[in-house]
């Protein structure tokens, strides 16, 4: 074997996957068809849940520098009244970061790029376009151009909405029914223009929907539905015509623009076989609440810690948890981005609701744990009374966060952490058992509880942590 998980694709989400396997000692490969990073922005936001995975890659604080806290998002209509209000809190959230991020893509793939450099048995390979792939029981084999070939024992798609290897693995997408175009466009402002503001801003207009964003530095973007009939190919003419409501071509410069075609889909099926597929090779949503990437990197945190049970001689069985679990999950994002953007595309002045909007995290669906109200939630990252971060503490694997945690301490080796959570106290639980992806394995309420809880994690060969009970 050329190594334990090969990777297709080196954009945030497949550099993202490497440093997790990375970090729990998986030989991998990375192939990548570019031969160097996209040096333009495209992705945008990410919060503090997406945060708290590049905590447990090790590159937290790599990544801040191209980062700043986000305001939020205000939807507007025609005549400029706040028809939602989506402010985030400008302190550390439940996730220990703060909830809302705007980041510099290019600055964000640099800091994910270089952390693979960290791990001896991680390559990565530029490049290198993959032509075909094989399985059989045993490995994977991945063809380049050129007619270098590469074994692994699972391979994972992390490689975009046109992935070749959802291709080869013979997987359709469910469209769930939004397409549109629109015009992208990312300028760098010449002088400083506080009157667009902090926050990101949806303007709400049946005729002209449009989007502006306030990107880290002197960056902003604006995004722009297109009409049908306007082409594919927009003219920096056009483009300064279109954005003249805000600004003029001698207060900023034209970084790039770009027709994209919105989307929102799911692939029918996560994996086959040794072949997985995540981030845009599994779903796809339009960008309004700023969820595509992080629903990627949901991905990785749910797969990385599976592969690396499994690679260990565990249940193989636990792969089917993870498109399980991760379907239904992004389904909910996708569903609301869909509903927010009815909403941009329809409003006029004044025929709307006013109101707020919190941010939301779904549970997941049926797979690895419990569903009893607290399996299958994310919970929130606590600190040790030292002031450890909670996952760092428990060294990215299991942990038990309590209320009391001298009730558990004597019933297993699991660490255990003190903290609130305020869903304990709503379902009726004491206690949860915490997986290494930061959601809940299920709530106990006794020593016995968290044996049983335990046992069924055993039945995938998952705690070598078992009670002492």
């Amino acid at each position: 074997m050329d190594a334990q998980v090969g990777i297709i694709g080196c954009g945030p989400i497949g550099a993202l996957l490497g440093n997790l396997l990375g970090r729990r000692g998986i030989s991998t490969i990375v192939v990548e068809k570019q031969p160097k990073p996209f040096g333009l922005p495209r992705a945008i936001h990410f919060d503090g849940e997406a945060m708290r995975v590049f905590q447990a890659a090790g590159l937290a604080e790599q990544v801040l520098p191209s980062t700043m806290v986000g305001r939020g998002m205000l939807f507007k209509d025609s005549a400029d009244n706040v028809l939602i209000d989506w402010s985030r809190e400008q302190s550390i959230g439940p996730m220990g970061w703060y909830e809302s991020y705007r980041v510099h893509q290019p600055g964000l793939e640099k800091a994910l790029v270089d952390g693979l450099s960290r791990f001896d048995d991680v390559q990565l390979k530029r490049g290198n376009a993959v032509t075909g792939m094989s399985q059989d029981q045993d490995k994977v084999t991945l063809q380049l151009e050129g007619g270098e070939t590469h074994t692994c024992e699972y391979i994972v798609g992390c490689d975009g909405a046109t992935s070749m290897l959802r291709d080869a693995m013979g997987v359709g997408v469910d469209d769930l029914g939004y397409k549109e175009r629109w015009l992208v466009v990312d300028l760098m402002l010449k002088a400083p223009r506080e009157d667009l503001g902090d926050y990101s801003i949806q303007f709400c207009d049946e005729e002209n929907p449009a989007t502006y964003v306030r990107g880290i530095g002197d960056r902003r973007r604006w995004e722009m539905r297109l009409k049908p009939s306007e082409p594919d190919v927009v003219s920096d003419e056009v483009v300064w015509e279109k954005l003249s409501r805000w600004i003029e071509p001698h207060e900023a410069d034209l970084e790039r623009s770009a027709v994209y075609t919105f989307r929102s889909c799911v692939a029918q099926d996560w994996r086959k076989g040794r072949c997985l597929i995540a981030g845009d090779a599994a779903h796809q949503m339009p960008p309004f609440m700023g969820q595509g990437m992080c629903a990627g990197i949901r991905d990785v945190a749910n797969l990385a810690w599976k592969l690396d049970a499994v690679l260990k001689g565990n249940d193989r069985q636990l792969l089917d948890t993870y498109g399980e679990e991760r379907e239904k999950n992004v389904r909910q994002f996708i569903e609301l981005t869909v509903r927010l953007g009815k909403l941009i595309n329809q409003t006029a002045a004044g025929n709307a609701p006013t109101g707020t909007m919190k941010s939301i995290w779904p549970s997941l669906g049926d797979g690895f744990g419990r569903r009893d109200g607290v399996g299958g939630e994310l919970a929130p990252q606590v600190r040790t009374p030292d002031g450890q971060l909670a996952d760092d503490y428990a060294e990215n694997r299991f942990y038990l966060l309590a209320k009391d945690p001298e009730n558990y301490r004597s019933a297993s080796t699991l660490p255990v952490i003190k903290g609130h959570w305020d869903k304990l106290d709503e379902i009726g639980f004491n206690a949860a058992l915490i997986r290494p992806d930061g959601y809940a394995a299920g709530g106990v309420n006794s020593t016995g509880d968290l044996i049983g809880l335990c046992t069924d994690a055993t039945t995938f060969g998952l705690l070598d942590l078992e009670p002492s009970l």
